[in-house]
């Protein structure tokens, strides 16, 4: 009895909401404080993501000027020597109007042809949402360096079934003037993507290039530790925000048990 009376005394009634008011607001700044970390961790953990173009079969070509492979990951080079693939740039560059600016399309009134390879990914297993800028590096040579290119393509298509692009293309252009060189070197471009691509599509990565001479014939390297063609792009997949939700819940039901002490207290 003692002990109730002084426990009275220290804590009287008229201060016990405002103590459990004080303690809900800490709890809530407690969860805040909790779910920032957490959405920090999850930043890092979809960072930077490189994506290789592989050679694990050729899925479709065309009179040696378009190529498609399977694939491109996150598994690393697969060979010593890097697979390399001659392409003639013998196509209509109009086929590819989507990927090349108006500006080659009609350079000098003179036919422009195009040449190009590509590297699809297996079906997304859940969408992917890409923002950012992303930079492709492909290896390439002309084994006749004196036939200037109109420029080349880098870029990305979303994919529906092997045969219907979906959206526009997204991709960077680089007018050189002047010849891809003889021996393999790295080439890059970074463009930027906002895009989030459907589960169950495929994301194709592709490179192009243009000559006004036709049957001009350039080479592609890749899927080898030393000619590493690759994709490095930023990824943005936000997971569903389950802990907000939990850390209201727990201060709901701590109101609630605060409030029914205070009620039995009362009674």
């Amino acid at each position: 009895m003692q002990d109730r009376k002084l426990s009275a005394k220290l804590f009287p009634k008229r201060l016990i909401v405002p103590l459990v008011l004080l303690l809900v607001l800490n709890l809530a700044a407690m969860t805040q404080l909790a779910e920032a970390a957490l959405a920090e961790q999850s930043g890092s953990e979809t960072g930077a993501l490189t994506m290789n173009f592989h050679m694990y079969s050729l899925v479709y070509s065309n009179a040696a000027s378009i190529f498609i492979y399977n694939g491109a990951d996150t598994s690393p080079p697969t060979y010593t020597t890097p697979v390399t693939t001659p392409v003639s740039c013998s196509s209509s560059a109009l086929e590819f109007q989507q990927l090349l600016p108006q500006s080659v399309l009609s350079f000098a009134g003179t036919n422009v042809w195009f040449g190009g390879v590509s590297w699809i990914t297996q079906p997304l297993t859940e969408d992917k949402t890409v923002q950012g800028n992303v930079n492709m590096t492909v290896w390439m040579s002309a084994p006749d360096p004196a036939t200037p290119v109109l420029g080349y393509t880098f870029g990305m298509l979303e994919v529906e079934g092997m045969t219907s692009v979906v959206g526009e293309p997204m991709y960077g252009y680089y007018v050189n003037g002047s010849a891809i060189a003889s021996s393999p070197r790295p080439y890059q471009i970074t463009f930027n993507v906002d895009r989030t691509f459907a589960k169950g599509h495929l994301i194709a990565y592709f490179v192009g290039l243009a000559s006004a001479s036709k049957g001009w014939v350039f080479q592609v390297y890749f899927d080898s530790p030393s000619m590493d063609s690759f994709a490095a792009l930023p990824t943005n997949i936000t997971p569903v925000p389950e802990f907000s939700q939990l850390g209201t819940v727990a201060c709901m039901i701590l109101v609630m048990l605060c409030f029914a002490m205070i009620h039995r207290r009362k009674h």
